[in-house]
């Protein structure tokens, strides 16, 4: 059996001693409120999961960049997944297999076929809607101005 001794010294206890009267001093104690904003700050949104995604759960899609997609579910509900790596050629993939795991949600842990290529995820979080694209044509102001009608009163040539 091996017995263990401990050997207080002088200058331990003194400091033990000057310690424990420095903690039995009153002060205030600085607010802690700045620090559980900095936490909440520092945290990572939390991971969203797409339901039934191997039964059509997932709407539609669209390329952000090699590293990042945006993914609408059939509830109209906007999804980031962000990609381990470059995704090569990924935006330019004209269809894409979104690989599931095994009970059928899409979540961080799937993957992305594209082009061939098997893209696991880090992350998907819910976001906003992307804005939506305007179809409307833009006036070109440096355009001629269009031709003038006929008129009404069928005074042209015919």
């Amino acid at each position: 059996m091996i017995r263990v001794l401990v050997i207080f010294s002088l200058a331990g206890m003194i400091s033990l001693t000057a310690a424990a009267a420095a903690a039995a001093i009153d002060v205030p104690a600085a607010p802690a409120a700045p620090a559980a904003v900095a936490t909440a700050a520092n945290q990572a949104p939390p991971e969203g999961q797409i339901p039934f995604a191997n039964k059509g759960g997932i709407w539609k899609w669209q390329v952000i960049d090699n590293k990042t997609v945006l993914i609408e579910s059939r509830a109209r509900q906007w999804y980031k997944a962000t990609l381990f790596g470059n995704c090569i050629n990924l935006a330019f993939a004209q269809n894409m297999a979104f690989i599931p795991n095994s009970n059928g949600t899409f979540d961080k842990f799937s993957s992305i076929r594209a082009s061939g290529q098997r893209c696991p995820l880090v992350s998907l979080v819910e976001v906003p809607a992307p804005p939506k694209k305007s179809n409307a044509k833009k006036a070109d102001p440096a355009a001629p101005p269009a031709p003038a009608a006929a008129s009404a009163t069928g005074t042209g040539s015919a």
